[in-house]
């Protein structure tokens, strides 16, 4: 059966957007964006995101919002960093990834058992959370050992990235986690009255959302040698803008695709290079990507509204054929 055009442009619409930005910018930048060390920094610039939304995928598509993502991020770095003082290097990551569990399992228990709005919870979370990291580091920076810089290398940080990525994706694609997530989103009631857990699996994406804010809170800390009060400033925000621009719909959702997260994460990190590289300043460049994603939704919301009208459209005579 031939497939429906919008169905295709829907589909096709991140990759092709990121084609356009790829373009514009090796046009205006010349051999400056091919260069071996412009491609590592756009590497770097994509892991965080994109880790950040291979958790946060999860909550999407059920519809619901993480915003605490950045000063989670910020906790778990903390609590990995002081535990790497107290007890040695090798507490740095599972002290990190634990409070990233905890935290976010109890997001998704005010949520699933309290019935807390997710924008609330974790608006609230935000708040909190930074403060609590203010309180733990008295406003100051902490030096932690120079061993942590092994995760900072190219070659590592690239690897483990690789292999956190095929397993969420495994996870978000191919078990139940996704599939009932994406159930949820497109319809909890339904979902609910065919058997779906779906207190359990809002609480499993909330708990996955931490984890992997506390992952990119381990990046964040070797990157920068220690622990500071400000990392993860707006992180939420720039997981949530790759998210959107690479497709995810808001409001969840079967259209809800690992791939979309990749493509996203890799759009914005090309977009901040290329921008940086052109010596655009700070201010015009949040003001050039509050744009782009407003454009972007809009233009996606326009083509997912086209692809509705012409199943709605062909319903009445695939009937007429049917009879």
């Amino acid at each position: 059966m031939k497939k429906d055009f919008w169905s295709i442009a829907q589909r096709l619409f991140p990759f092709l957007g990121l084609l356009v930005i790829v373009v514009f910018f090796t046009i205006i930048s010349g051999d400056r964006m091919w260069t071996q060390r412009n491609i590592l920094n756009i590497v770097n610039i994509m892991i965080p995101m994109c880790l950040g939304a291979a958790g946060m995928v999860f909550v999407s598509a059920q519809g619901s919002t993480d915003m605490s993502q950045g000063s989670l991020l910020a906790l778990c770095g903390t609590m990995g960093g002081l535990a790497s003082l107290s007890l040695g290097f090798w507490a740095l990551v599972p002290a990190a990834l634990l409070t990233g569990a905890i935290v976010g399992a109890f997001n998704g228990t005010m949520l699933a058992h309290f019935k807390v709005p997710s924008i609330t919870v974790t608006l609230a979370m935000l708040i909190a959370l930074r403060a609590i990291v203010s309180f733990i580091t008295t406003g100051q920076a902490v030096f932690l050992s120079p061993r942590i810089l092994f995760f900072n290398r190219m070659g590592v940080k690239i690897t483990i990235a690789a292999v956190v990525l095929a397993i969420m994706w495994y996870l978000f694609e191919y078990t139940k986690a996704g599939f009932f997530s994406r159930c949820i989103g497109e319809n909890q009631v339904v979902g609910q009255f065919s058997g779906i857990s779906v207190k359990l699996f809002k609480i499993l994406a909330f708990t996955l959302s931490g984890i992997m804010a506390g992952l990119v809170g381990v990046f964040t800390v070797c990157s920068i040698g220690g622990v500071s009060p400000t990392m993860g400033n707006f992180f939420e925000l720039q997981v949530m803008t790759a998210m959107f621009v690479g497709g995810i719909p808001v409001t969840g959702g079967a259209n809800a695709r690992f791939y979309k997260i990749v493509v996203g994460s890799l759009m914005i990190a090309v977009l901040r290079n290329g921008l940086a590289i052109s010596k655009v300043s700070a201010e015009m460049t949040g003001l050039i990507q509050g744009l782009i994603l407003l454009t972007v939704v809009c233009l996606d919301i326009a083509l997912r509204q086209k692809l509705i009208e012409k199943q709605m459209f062909a319903a009445p005579k695939t009937r007429e054929s049917a009879a």
